[in-house]
């Protein structure tokens, strides 16, 4: 059976002869040498072998002692405790100093508002008993009125700037105050000093009060006297 024809009507199998022959040797059938290994090359076997590198390896942490645990532990706890302290000292004695300020000042605020507003038996309950032993509410009462009659009701107080003293125990107050009585359309200011002194129980009450004269416990500003 003749073989199938390529293009030019030549059998395959002579054009597959030609192209082997062409691959081998150029067309002369003979197959390509091997190249030749230099005579002073070194023979091989196998590959050289290729170092491998070791795996850094992870240090391991030395276990602390349980000692020096214990010891940091207890010192931050002591330094925690000291501090805890010192802030607690210092909170107290803040708001002891602030209540110790309030309360004489609350109580001459409390004195003075019900003197404004004419509320003399209110004013009287702000009066130590070394007051209350000398007069009556109603002696108060018409003390207040009278002082009212001759100057004019209060219409007005402030505290002087930096008046305030305490005493070295702490137990007794005073304050000066700028009181204003209003006659007629005419205003009249003077001074009042007020003293307090705390009770047994923690209260403060008015002591002593006046216009700083040789008049003690007067509500008015004194000479001249009303006619």
């Amino acid at each position: 059976m003749p073989g199938r024809q390529g293009q030019d009507n030549e059998p395959w199998d002579k054009l597959s002869s030609q192209r082997l022959a062409a691959y081998n040797g150029n067309g002369t059938g003979k197959q390509r040498s091997i190249p030749q290994r230099p005579s002073n090359m070194a023979r091989m076997n196998r590959p050289p072998n290729t170092p491998r590198i070791a795996r850094p390896q992870r240090e391991e942490s030395k276990p602390r002692s349980v000692r020096r645990r214990l010891l940091i532990w207890g010192f931050v706890f002591i330094i925690c405790a000291l501090l805890a302290c010192g802030i607690g000292y210092a909170a107290v004695n803040f708001f002891s100093a602030i209540n110790a300020s309030q309360g004489p000042a609350n109580t001459v605020t409390d004195f003075l508002s019900n003197l404004q507003s004419q509320n003399y038996n209110t004013a009287f309950n702000d009066l130590a008993p070394t007051l209350t032993i000398q007069m009556t509410a109603q002696q108060f009462t018409q003390q207040a009125q009278e002082n009212d009659h001759c100057y004019g009701p209060v219409t007005d107080y402030s505290e002087v700037g930096d008046s305030a003293v305490t005493s070295t125990d702490g137990k007794t107050q005073s304050y000066t105050y700028n009181i204003t009585r209003t006659l007629s359309g005419k205003a009249k200011t003077y001074q009042m000093h007020i003293t307090l002194q705390q009770d047994s129980t923690g209260s403060w009450k008015i002591s002593n009060y006046g216009n700083g004269s040789s008049t003690t416990n007067d509500l008015g500003p004194g000479q001249p006297p009303c006619s």
